[in-house]
């Protein structure tokens, strides 16, 4: 790579990021990016039609009557909540918060991608905590890695691309370990409502936590980005300082404002996803075909020839992702879920290649 003697960051040189896909994914089943792929309910969409007008395109957004609603929601202050475009800029935030060139961070191995990236970025060194074969995380490793040199730790829970959560027991060692060395940690729970249990009525307890969350998941808003994080008011108050003038548009204050008061259709989502991941467990129990289940809106199946299989689905119109990204789990696709009409293609397909 050429240098630019204009940069003063030369770190940055070997980050590699990839491009997005080239294929047309509104053509295909979107089982790859854990999206909502269950159609919307029309007055969700009628909604947002009557919406788009010239005051709600040409008008900054009102958000602080949509953090006072989702604060509402929450049952915590709105003096609590930092709104960013989708929950990677909230992470990203904290990183530009809490953290220096060289300061030592500990995170997941595997995880969302986003926090490896912004670790190069800000050229930091990191304490990488990882799964064995049977998705046990390396706790050992974990607590001997709390100390008053680490800046900041981020566990996503449930975690992605594993789709597994940390015991409620141990998460409460990791806090209070933290706590007592004074290291932030960010509960990344961007899968919350496929897993019932949050951390945020724990932030009164520990000032140091920080829970991060996303609209795109549960709520099924990708395409719109938007994601909060939840802390103390000290730490909110400096989160806050990072946000760009306005940090989400009009129509997706509007979309959020709509699911916060019409919030069963997020309910009705989650549902029917919990209903589509039940069939699969039995499907494939009943055909003796391995799998991972996961407390997220996705799914593990063991495949044979997993490389001419994806070749297969998508021939098929059925986009997906590579398993958890752990050593010995090379065999599994990661499927995300939808319906149990949309998996059910997918069930008669893994049939046929096992």
């Amino acid at each position: 790579m050429v240098k630019n003697n204009l940069i003063k960051k030369n770190w940055l040189s070997s980050i590699n990021r990839l491009k997005s896909d080239s294929v047309e994914r509104d053509k295909f089943l979107r089982l790859d990016k854990n999206e909502r792929v269950i159609s919307f309910e029309k007055k969700f969409i009628n909604y947002l039609k009557k919406k788009i007008n010239t005051f709600n395109i040409s008008s900054y957004p009102d958000i602080e009557k949509t953090k006072k609603l989702l604060s509402k929601k929450l049952k915590v202050s709105d003096k609590m909540i930092y709104i960013s475009a989708g929950s990677d800029l909230s992470l990203k935030t904290c990183f530009e918060l809490f953290t220096k060139p060289k300061d030592k961070i500990i995170i997941l191995e595997p995880t969302f991608g986003m926090v490896n990236v912004y670790s190069k970025i800000y050229n930091l060194n990191t304490i990488k905590v990882t799964y064995n074969k049977n998705l046990e995380l390396n706790f050992k490793k974990l607590f001997k890695s709390i100390s008053k040199s680490v800046s900041l730790m981020i566990l996503a829970n449930p975690n992605s691309p594993t789709g597994t959560i940390i015991d409620k027991k141990v998460m409460m060692k990791i806090l209070t370990k933290c706590k007592k060395n004074k290291v932030p940690v960010v509960i990344d729970e961007a899968y919350e409502g496929f897993y019932k249990y949050s951390y945020i009525n724990l932030i009164k307890k520990f000032n140091n936590l920080i829970i991060t969350r996303t609209f795109s998941k549960s709520f099924g808003l990708a395409g719109l980005r938007a994601g909060y994080a939840v802390s103390n008011p000290n730490i909110s108050q400096l989160l806050n300082k990072f946000k760009p003038m306005y940090e989400i548009n009009s129509l997706v204050c509007l979309s959020i404002e709509f699911l916060i008061k019409n919030y069963s259709i997020v309910t009705k989502h989650i549902k029917e996803v919990g209903l589509s991941k039940k069939y699969m467990k039995e499907e494939l129990k009943k055909n003796q075909i391995e799998f991972l289940d996961t407390h997220a809106n996705f799914f593990h199946i063991k495949i044979r020839n997993r490389k001419s299989f994806e070749k297969v689905l998508k021939k098929n119109g059925i986009l997906v992702r590579k398993g958890p990204g752990v050593k010995g789990l090379e065999n599994f696709l990661r499927f995300s879920l939808g319906s149990r009409s949309q998996m059910k293609k997918v069930i008669n397909l893994v049939k046929k290649n096992n």
